[in-house]
């Protein structure tokens, strides 16, 4: 599994030491992830970290090595976070709820809030539904709402590394529009909206080739220690899905 952007830095997207507890998450939580390292360093614990779409992450957890340029990385993480859509199947010795999100049209400047099903006639990015759980949310909603979901190739950049390419793609001009989760609109603070709800859900999972020290890591995780982190930028954490209105 390689694993390439054209562009750019991909080794941005791996963190940390890789002797320490390995851990791989969605790419849309790299700007989260400096601080929990930082975290784990001050308590001593050395962690290495993977930020990636979400059907990579499966794959990973499942074995497969990823290649980085000449790199080969064959070591399995011990805890993912995973889109809840793709968990099914999975071996875990233990699971956790984390947190929501939902997805969102972003864009810059004083483009108008253009209906889905009129975002075919602009230039707009999305995430590769092959790679992401955003872009599988994405698709099912729009051949609920708006018809086939091919119609949209002709003007539509599929981003299979959506992190790293939508909020470039938007910054530059290559794009009017960009699908992404709100929490990725919230910090590049581009102007978003959707019109309806669709919700994302993601779960923590501490797989069964887990060492001591990533089930320590992963209670950690499981106390809440990280939420603060994760709603700063507009993630509904567990506990406060289940927090009273």
């Amino acid at each position: 599994m390689k694993f390439a952007v054209p562009g750019f830095d991909v080794v941005s997207d791996f963190y940390g030491s890789i002797s320490g507890v390995k851990l791989t998450v969605p790419g849309s939580q790299w700007f989260i992830i400096p601080s929990i390292i930082s975290y784990f360093t001050s308590q001593g614990v050395k962690t290495y970290f993977e930020t990636l779409p979400e059907v990579y992450i499966r794959k990973r957890a499942n074995g497969a090595p990823i290649t980085i340029g000449n790199l080969v990385i064959e070591n399995r993480p011990e805890i993912i976070c995973q889109s809840n859509r793709l968990i099914h199947d999975m071996k875990a010795m233990e699971r956790k709820e984390a947190f929501e999100d939902a997805l969102c049209v972003a864009y810059t400047g004083k483009k108008k809030q253009v209906s889905i099903s009129e975002l075919k006639n602009f230039r707009f990015a999305i995430p590769n539904p092959r790679t992401s759980a955003t872009g599988i949310a994405f698709k099912n909603y729009y051949e609920e709402k708006c018809g086939y979901y091919g119609e949209l190739k002709e003007n539509t950049a599929i981003c299979d590394v959506p992190n790293r390419e939508i909020p470039k793609k938007l910054i530059n001009g290559d794009v009017d529009y960009g699908i992404m989760l709100k929490s990725e609109a919230n910090y590049w603070k581009f102007r978003h909206y959707f019109p309806d709800v669709v919700k994302e859900k993601f779960s923590w999972l501490l797989l069964e080739n887990a060492s001591p020290a990533a089930i320590d890591v992963f209670h950690t995780i499981e106390s809440g220690t990280f939420n603060e982190y994760y709603a700063r930028y507009g993630y509904i954490t567990a506990d406060r899905a289940k927090s009273p209105v």
